[in-house]
């Protein structure tokens, strides 16, 4: 991994990705955006659309300005990037919804940008785990899983 330039924000979801990530027969740039966009697409189809390139907003091309429209507030930096109009789907969170979103993402960005692929193998079986400050490490156990899946297929 060393041997790899800023190999930790390869396994970002922010991460742009070099070849789209391609999912509903969309193009996406990040997981954050797919991820984010998600939150919509059940009541909201239109704005979920918004967050796929195919649709080319400002939201499409930024997975922080996607994070901040999927966000409770839909604020970024004090502006108001989602209708007040337009809620998260009320079963987004209970359904599930939410982990297969970021699963299905994390899986087609990993199977399609050859350099994500590389730097999630090199990790070998390392416990993979996001860290946010004053918070416990959040385990990412489906990342652990899509990796144990492309080893198999490799």
């Amino acid at each position: 991994l060393a041997a790899i330039p800023n190999w930790r924000t390869v396994l970002s979801n922010f991460y742009e990705t070099k070849a789209p990530i391609v999912i509903d027969g969309m193009n996406w740039l990040s997981v954050e955006n797919y991820y984010q966009g998600s939150k919509f697409k059940k009541n909201n189809p239109e704005f979920y659309a918004k967050f796929a390139l195919d649709s080319d907003s400002e939201i499409a091309k930024s997975p922080a300005l996607a994070k901040a429209a999927g966000g409770k507030s839909g604020k970024f930096k004090g502006k108001l990037v989602r209708p007040k109009t337009v809620k998260i789907d009320p079963a987004f969170f209970t359904s599930k919804e939410n982990e297969r979103a970021m699963y299905r993402a994390q899986l087609e960005k990993y199977k399609s940008d050859p350099l994500a692929k590389q730097v999630l193998l090199a990790t070998k079986n390392a416990k993979l785990q996001h860290f946010v400050r004053g918070q416990p490490p959040i385990v990412f156990y489906d990342t652990m899983k899509i990796r144990g899946l492309l080893r198999k297929s490799s």
